[in-house]
């Protein structure tokens, strides 16, 4: 083995060790970092990682802790290589699998690049989900929101996916990990449908809180104060780009709130 591939395979071993101590103590810190190394080296830790998981006895799972580690790791392949995930989640279940960590590792398998149509925007990578329902060029609206955000906060967006109704409980998210978007398109209305701009707006609105996420380097949960910068970070960029529709609402809410503390 050449020097440098024995660095490598060092540097993998000790992500790979960091990782798997993040995951079985829950530690969020350590899980991002060494998730984040071993997803950028790429396919080369693929043989590591599946030596580690085909060890583990999936009929024997006691602990939360075992059902993260084993999650975790194959969540990570299948963020390389969907096909090699496929085949070792196969293998894990092969035998007595419990069936809770069995129903997760069906559901990372379920989701798949097939799915969706890729496009750069603003030199973000964006995946759309081939069933969206819209009457809306998706493409073109993300264009024209994203030019709004400074080209800085944008930097290592890894991608953004636009996910159809259902596909996520809430209206989007960030997962800090990879640096990804989650964003859910709900607007079936036509182009010029007084509902099709409500429903536009919802949806900048959503973008522009989850790229506040991604500015402010925020990690995972609902804390009161992340979500608070992040709406602020969507209010200036409303305000910046001079919405119309979001002045009309800035200029009623006082006079609701008004209206609110008379009751």
């Amino acid at each position: 083995m050449s020097e440098p591939d024995n660095k490598q395979n060092q540097f993998v071993c000790r992500n790979l060790k960091t990782l798997i101590r993040g995951l079985t103590q829950d530690d969020i810190t350590e899980t991002c970092e060494a998730y984040k190394a071993l997803f950028q080296i790429g396919a080369s830790v693929i043989p590591q990682v599946r030596d580690v998981l085909l060890k583990f006895d999936c009929s024997k799972v006691k602990y939360p802790s075992e059902i993260r580690y084993v999650s975790g790791l194959v969540n990570l392949i299948h963020d390389i290589d969907e096909v090699e995930a496929n085949e070792i989640v196969r293998q894990l279940k092969g035998g007595d699998c419990n069936v809770a960590l069995a129903h997760i590792l069906d559901s990372i398998c379920k989701f798949t690049l097939e799915d969706y149509v890729r496009y750069n925007v603003c030199g973000v990578e964006i995946f759309e989900h081939k069933n969206l329902i819209t009457k809306q060029n998706v493409e073109a609206k993300l264009e024209s929101w994203l030019k709004n955000i400074p080209s800085n906060d944008l930097r290592e967006i890894e991608r953004i996916y636009i996910l159809r109704r259902g596909d996520l409980e809430s209206l989007g998210n960030y997962k800090p990990i990879l640096s990804r978007i989650n964003l859910v398109w709900i607007n079936s209305s036509s182009r010029w449908s007084p509902m099709s701009w409500i429903d536009n707006f919802i949806i900048e609105n959503t973008l522009y809180h989850e790229i506040g996420h991604h500015v402010y380097r925020h990690t995972f949960g609902q804390d009161s104060t992340q979500e608070k910068e992040a709406d602020d970070y969507a209010d200036g960029i409303m305000i910046n780009s001079n919405h119309l529709l979001f002045r009309a609402v800035s200029l009623l809410k006082p006079k609701f709130n008004k209206s609110a503390n008379k009751r």
